[in-house]
C-alpha cells in the first residue's frame, strides 16, 4: 500500500473510531473493546509489524495460481488448492480461522501454510468471520466464540458454529474431502472459535489452538470425545493470558478462561488437551512461529501438518 492509500486508510479508521461512544454500555462484556485511541494504536502497530513479515506464495513453495476465491452464505473465503491431490474421497483439509480484527487474508499470510499444503497435497480453507464492530465495518472481522468473545458477532449472537459447519460441508462436497480428514487451526479469537467447534461438533478430527482458550459457556464438550487438541500459548502473552483473566495489551476488556480450565473441560469430556507453553513468546502469530522454528527446527505450518497426520512424522 502506498503512503497516500495508507493515509486514507488511517484517516478512515480515525473517523470511524471517533464515531464510537467513549464508553459504550457493552464495552466490558458484549463488545469487549477498550478505548478508541488504544484500538487505533494497536491496529497501526500490528499492521506495520506483520506487513513487514509477509512473504510471497512462491517464497513459501506454493503457487499463486493455486489460490482460489470462493464464498458461502455471503462471506468470502480463500482456499489454497495444491497442484496435486489424492483422489476424491481421500483428500484432507485444514480450516484456518483468523483472530479478532483480522481476516482470511491475514491468517493466510502469517500462518504460511500454503507451501506445506503444496508439498503434502492437502487443501487449506481460510474463512472470514463477520464485522468485528458495527462502527468499523470492512476488513476487521471476528468470531462469536462465546462468553463475551468477541465484538459485534458476540453482541448480536452470530451463529458462527452453524456458519463454519455449513461452509466446511460445502467445501468438502465441492472438493471431494474425506470427512475424517478435516482439521482446524486458529489464532487468538480464531483459536477460541476452533476450540468451540471441536467442543460442540464432530467437524474436526483434531485441532490446534494458537494463543486462545475455550470461551464457550459449557461444562462439557461432547464433540471432543476421542479427539486431541494441541494448545500452543506464549508464556508472555499479555493479550490472552494463558493463566486466564483480562490482558494488559490488546483492545478487549474480556476475562479469558485459562488453559487449565480449558484442559479440564476437554479431558472431563473424553478429549486430550495438550498444552505447549512457549517461553519468551507473546501473542503475535509471527513470534509464535519463530519460537517453534527456533526450538523445534520446523515451521509452525509443518508442525501442524505433522500433528494432523497430513505430513509424515519425523
Amino acid at each position: 500500500m502506498n503512503s497516500f492509500r495508507l493515509s486514507l486508510c488511517c484517516a478512515a479508521i480515525v473517523a470511524g473510531l471517533a464515531a464510537i461512544p467513549a464508553r459504550p454500555a457493552y464495552a466490558d462484556d458484549a463488545n469487549g473493546y477498550g478505548s478508541r485511541l488504544k484500538i487505533l494504536r494497536e491496529m497501526i502497530a500490528n499492521k506495520r509489524e506483520n506487513d513487514a513479515l509477509k512473504v510471497s506464495e512462491e517464497d513459501l513453495g506454493a503457487h499463486s495460481q493455486n489460490v482460489v476465491q470462493d464464498s458461502y452464505a455471503g462471506r468470502d473465503m480463500i482456499l489454497y488448492v495444491p497442484s496435486r491431490l489424492p483422489r476424491p474421497g481421500q483428500r484432507g483439509m485444514v480450516v484456518a480461522l483468523h483472530g479478532g480484527g483480522g481476516n482470511a487474508g491475514f491468517i493466510k499470510d502469517h500462518l504460511k501454510m500454503d507451501g506445506v499444503a503444496e508439498k503434502y497435497g492437502f487443501i487449506v480453507a481460510y474463512l472470514n468471520g463477520s464485522d468485528a464492530s458495527a462502527r468499523l465495518p470492512g476488513s476487521m472481522k471476528a468470531w462469536n466464540a462465546g462468553n463475551g468473545c468477541c465484538g459485534e458477532p458476540y453482541k448480536t449472537g452470530v451463529n458462527d458454529v452453524g456458519y463454519i459447519t455449513g461452509a466446511v460441508h460445502y467445501l468438502a462436497g465441492k472438493y471431494g474431502i474425506n470427512p475424517k480428514r478435516i482439521y482446524g487451526i486458529g489464532h487468538s479469537n480464531g483459536a477460541m472459535m476452533t476450540e468451540t467447534l471441536i467442543c460442540e461438533t464432530d467437524l474436526y478430527q483434531s485441532a490446534i489452538s494458537l494463543a486462545g482458550s475455550l470461551m464457550a459457556e459449557v461444562d462439557s464438550c461432547p464433540g471432543a470425545h476421542g479427539k486431541t487438541i494441541l494448545a500452543i500459548h506464549g508464556m508472555d502473552d499479555a493479550n490472552v493470558p494463558p493463566g486466564g483473566g483480562k490482558g494488559t495489551r490488546g483492545v478487549t476488556n474480556i476475562a479469558f478462561k485459562s488453559e487449565a480450565i480449558s484442559r479440564s473441560i476437554f479431558e472431563k469430556s473424553g478429549g486430550k488437551y495438550i498444552i505447549q507453553m512457549l517461553p519468551g513468546t507473546d501473542h503475535n502469530l509471527e513470534h509464535i512461529s519463530a519460537t517453534i522454528h527456533k526450538t523445534e527446527g520446523i515451521s509452525l505450518a509443518e508442525k501442524a501438518a505433522r500433528f494432523f497426520g497430513l505430513a509424515p512424522a519425523k
